[in-house]
């Protein structure tokens, strides 16, 4: 088999497989990429026949990644490799042209300018089959509006939690809107965007790691995601890549029950101020001590100011952000980094937030100044009356909303 690639095509398919390819896996076909120099039905359907092209497949048993670049075959093959092999030695290369050439023991041979270097390959029949690229449900949308759902909150996904629901995040189509969840038990993160009008309505839970790398792959543009739902895959096709998981196949808890729908202390906050003030509280209250860490932050809405403090063995450290404050005052303490975290996954273009809170004990709303229509809160009626709720519930369906939920700490008097 030879082949010629151009290096810069060849390491924008080795990147993103890098990362489904196990790097401890004692199977070498686990381990590797199949390289089918052209692609050849033997190993999957492809959507064009193009005999100067070559299909690059990952494929770790749970997900995988399947991609088509330009190339010149000159004798055509097929073969796997060690991901990480191939990827270290092409990394290095000029960039240009990169041969390779396979021998009859099975030795390919990968030169660029000059450099030549030598690795074992193992036969394409051993490769694991994968899924057929296709899906009971399919639903078209922007890439950026993906992106922005799932960057909005991965980041509150669990990681190796008991609870196999949590270590995913949730997808929900309904009413024509995609919302996705993610929850760990002291936080949760709900966004949702517009994708379509009289779709099909499913909901599937989507594996943590998967979606960080599929984050990093989707670009913020307007070429289009095709999404395809089945039984026990979900599959997303985006440019010349089919990228796919094995769903979790689990029940997901009843979120939307979650989210309170009263409050009794309200504020309007530049988003800005208050990361900025959380960042520099952090450093004490991320100190540790004694081998464990005082995280909690505190924070007192009284005053048309939020009065933030922390201490530890080392220090202490107070600040005062201005915020519209509305209802009864209020001292709360908080986890300083989910804080900061949920802050600082909200959108770029939301510059101002509201939270909603009742108690020390109970959990806080955060939401976009005007609000969001994923979670409705209306004023206790013990505090405020018997005032309307004052929530716009009139938002950019191309830019979508976001709800955030994050359980409090209990403070020490």
């Amino acid at each position: 088999m030879k082949v010629r690639f151009d290096k810069k095509k060849l390491m924008e398919v080795l990147d993103p497989a890098s990362s489904i390819s196990q790097t401890k896996n004692t199977l070498m076909t686990v381990d590797g990429l199949l390289f089918e120099c052209p692609p050849d039905r033997n190993y999957g359907e492809y959507d064009v026949e193009n005999p100067d092209s070559c299909r690059i497949s990952a494929f770790d048993l749970d997900k995988g990644m399947r991609a088509c670049i330009e190339c010149e075959v000159i004798e055509p093959g097929a073969f796997v490799v060690n991901t990480q092999s191939i990827k270290q030695r092409i990394n290095i290369l000029p960039e240009g042209n990169v041969d390779f050439d396979i021998d009859e023991n099975g030795i390919l041979k990968i030169v660029g300018g000059n450099t030549k270097y030598e690795v074992s390959t193992i036969s394409a029949d051993q490769f694991p089959s994968m899924p057929h690229f296709t899906g009971e449900k399919k639903y078209v949308m922007p890439q950026y509006k993906l992106r922005n759902v799932i960057s909005e909150t991965v980041f509150s996904v669990a990681v190796n939690d008991q609870r196999a629901a949590f270590n995913g995040a949730f997808f929900q189509i309904k009413e024509g809107n995609l919302v996705v969840v993610g929850c760990d038990g002291q936080r949760l993160a709900a966004a949702k965007v517009r994708i379509g009008e009289d779709i099909e309505e499913t909901s599937f839970i989507v594996p943590k790691k998967f979606l960080t790398e599929l984050v990093r792959m989707l670009e913020d543009s307007e070429e289009e995601v095709t999404m395809m739902v089945g039984a026990k895959h979900v599959i997303f096709r985006f440019r010349n890549m089919y990228f796919f998981t094995r769903l979790i196949e689990a029940e997901y808890i009843n979120f939307e029950k979650l989210l309170p729908k009263s409050y009794m202390t309200q504020a309007y906050v530049s988003k800005a101020d208050f990361i900025a003030a959380l960042e520099r509280a952090a450093i004490v209250a991320d100190e540790k001590t004694g081998g464990s860490s005082k995280s909690h932050v505190k924070l007192e809405f009284e005053n048309n100011s939020i009065r933030m403090s922390a201490l530890s063995q080392d220090g202490s450290v107070n600040e005062k952000v201005p915020a519209a404050i509305d209802g009864q005052d209020l001292a709360i303490g908080f986890n300083c980094r989910f804080l900061l975290e949920s802050l600082k996954s909200t959108p770029n273009e939301c510059d101002r937030i509201r939270i909603r809170m009742n108690t020390p004990l109970m959990g806080a709303i955060i939401e976009p100044a005007e609000g969001s229509s994923i979670n409705e809160t209306n004023p206790d009626s013990s505090v405020y009356g018997n005032r309307e709720n004052r929530q716009n519930k009139v938002e950019d369906e191309e830019k979508g909303t976001f709800t955030y939920f994050v359980m409090p700490i209990k403070m020490n008097r």
